[in-house]
Parts: C-alpha cells; sequence; structure tokens
C-alpha cells in the first residue's frame, strides 16, 4: 500500500502498533507464568525486577505547601498528531 496519504498510513501503524503490545503482553504473561519455558532457539527471556522511586506530588503539596511545590515545577509542551476518521461524502 504505497500510495495510502500519510495520515492514512499513520492509522495503519497505529492500528499495528496496537495489535503487536496486545501480542506482546500475551507472550510476557506466558513467559512470567512458565519459567521452566523460557529458552527459545535464538533468545531467553530473562526476567528481573528494578526499584523505582515516584514523587507523591499530592502529599508533598499537602506537606510543604503547593505554593512552594509550584515554584519548583516546570511545564513543557509537545506536539501530537492525532487521528479522527473521515465522515464519507455520500
Amino acid at each position: 500500500m504505497q500510495n495510502r496519504h500519510p495520515a492514512d498510513r499513520l492509522a495503519d501503524v497505529r492500528a499495528e502498533l496496537k495489535r503487536l503490545k496486545a501480542e506482546e503482553q500475551q507472550l510476557r504473561a506466558y513467559l512470567l507464568e512458565h519459567p521452566q519455558d523460557r529458552t527459545g532457539q535464538e533468545h531467553v527471556a530473562v526476567v528481573g525486577s528494578q526499584s523505582r522511586k515516584r514523587v507523591d506530588l499530592k502529599g508533598l503539596a499537602d506537606e510543604i505547601g503547593a505554593s512552594i511545590l509550584a515554584r519548583f515545577t516546570t511545564f513543557g509542551t509537545a506536539v501530537t498528531v492525532r487521528l479522527q476518521q473521515r465522515q464519507s461524502d455520500a
């Protein structure tokens, strides 16, 4: 499908990514549930864990005050491309 408009192709790609993400989740769940079956012909699934730190912004604001927290809060912008289905010209 080489002659598809970029907006239509972007929708195709996003649909494929959604399908692949669902397949990834199924495969990941299988590997977690079957530790004896994690070695393939080309790859080995290695399961690990990692710790993450997260800041409770609401709790911090309650503790130190929202105005102090606001002084150290920054905002950025991002460009997004959203798609919506076209209405047919029938």
